[in-house]
């Protein structure tokens, strides 16, 4: 055996013990891709309330357009303050991109009731089920 038959015969060896992972990480991207386009992605009203706490509950399903009114009556969406006019045309926009979503109103301790009141009535026309108001479990 030459020496050139020596070292072809242990190219061939080394590349048998070896595992090719290429498949595995198509596979990987390919789910990861997958994932990311069929997600839905929750925007987040941006300012931190201290909730009101509440007796009895239910949960909220498929909420996913969340309004926030802070204590001193301001609207806040996708971590901006909006103003009540704004507020239809925010949920419009919001069930085009996600038809089965419900409205969440969360509010503040110290929010003004007449405000949550404006809100849900700028937004009653639009939706198919009540908003959910948020609140914090009672301890």
């Amino acid at each position: 055996m030459s020496m050139r038959e020596a070292a072809a015969k242990k190219a061939a060896e080394e590349e048998a013990g070896q595992i090719d992972l290429t498949p595995m990480l198509d596979v990987v991207f390919i789910m990861l891709i997958f994932f990311i386009v069929t997600s839905s992605f929750v925007k987040e009203p941006g300012v931190e309330l201290f909730k009101p706490q509440a007796t009895t509950q239910e949960e909220c399903p498929r909420g996913t357009i969340i309004f926030a009114v802070d204590g001193r009556g301001d609207i806040h969406y996708n971590k901006n303050k909006v103003p009540l006019e704004r507020v239809a045309r925010l949920t419009e926009v919001a069930k085009k991109e996600a038809p089965q979503a419900n409205l969440v109103i969360q509010v503040d301790r110290e929010t003004p009731a007449f405000v949550v009141e404006q809100v849900y009535d700028e937004v009653r026309p639009l939706l198919t089920s009540p908003p959910c108001i948020s609140t914090d479990d009672e301890v």
